[in-house]
């Protein structure tokens, strides 16, 4: 176990060294930062229109329809964050997982390493532990800075705060299963362009195709994932490709359960919704394959050869 911290400790130290990591760090900082102010931004917009119309109304002695506001959730502020997480995060973790599995082949150190008494459990445990403390740091990092931000926005409650903090470690394990992938590729695949291609490609499946394919049936589905969608398209071809495809459509399933986190759960919808139990399951699941992937690189990575 000291062996595992040593080597944890020596991931972290290490990957805040990293030049790409610190670039896409930079890069999510930023967008967290612009989230809240974003999401406020379009809905002071659309108040000043909607007061505009219904002081109009009122004039011509017509009855104004509710705000489309009234009952909206503060945390809807942080709507883009979703995206967000799902995009720069994504590609921030397969980086980070890459770059843990990659950093002692490049350097040719492995040999030395494994000359001491460090087996490959330690190994194992210390890459994974410094991997997932790593995105931990970023993650709370998001959360903070969402958290400070809105409550110069809104009027945050304790509630609010749970809720923030519940959707950041949601979106943890969400990108703990790309880290590991990123991880495991580096370690199995002799080059190096290889190894990033293959997790890359992965997230690009997982992120633009299934979504693509699970939306065909509801096209407003791809452009916000938090409102109902409207069903236009009947055809049983397209039902039957959303039926066979949404199960292993991941970040649909973040999606929506991260948007039911931030109370933004849609209604309505002619979408086959799933329950959110199931969801955050399936991301769960998503998390513990990369875990398991991570595993059996370890295990079937011959040291000898580096």
């Amino acid at each position: 176990m000291k062996n595992s911290i040593i080597i944890a400790r020596h991931e972290i130290q290490s990957m805040f060294r990293e030049r790409t990591f610190i670039l896409l760090l930079a890069v999510f900082v930023a967008m967290t930062l612009a989230s809240a102010y974003i999401g406020w931004s379009s809905q002071h917009t659309i108040n000043q229109v909607y007061t505009a119309a219904a002081e109009q109304l009122r004039q011509s002695g017509k009855v104004a329809p509710s705000s489309p506001f009234a009952d909206y959730p503060h945390l809807a502020l942080l709507k883009n964050m979703i995206i967000y997480v799902i995009l720069i995060g994504g590609l921030l973790a397969i980086s980070t997982g890459y770059a843990a599995g990659m950093r002692e082949r490049k350097a040719g150190v492995l040999k030395l390493l494994f000359s001491r008494p460090i087996s490959k459990e330690d190994f194992l445990l210390g890459k994974l532990l410094g991997i997932s403390l790593v995105l931990a740091a970023v993650i709370l990092l998001a959360a903070a800075i969402s958290a400070i931000s809105s409550a110069f926005l809104v009027s945050l409650n304790a509630q609010d705060v749970i809720h923030l903090f519940s959707f950041y470690g949601f979106s943890w394990v969400y990108l703990l299963g790309f880290a590991f992938l990123g991880f495991s590729f580096a370690l199995v695949k002799d080059d190096e362009v290889v190894a990033l291609l293959i997790p890359i490609i992965f997230w690009i499946m997982i992120t633009f195709v299934l979504p693509e394919l699970t939306s065909a049936l509801y096209p407003t589905g791809s452009l916000n994932p938090t409102l109902p969608q409207t069903d236009i398209l009947q055809n049983p071809a397209l039902q039957t490709m959303h039926d066979t495809v949404y199960p292993f459509s991941i970040s649909e399933h973040y999606k929506e359960s991260a948007a039911t986190i931030l109370g933004m759960k849609a209604t309505g919808t002619a979408a086959p919704v799933q329950s959110g139990i199931l969801n955050a399951f399936k991301i769960f699941c998503w998390m513990l394959l990369g875990l398991a992937a991570s595993f059996a690189a370890v295990y079937s990575f011959d040291k000898s050869r580096w």
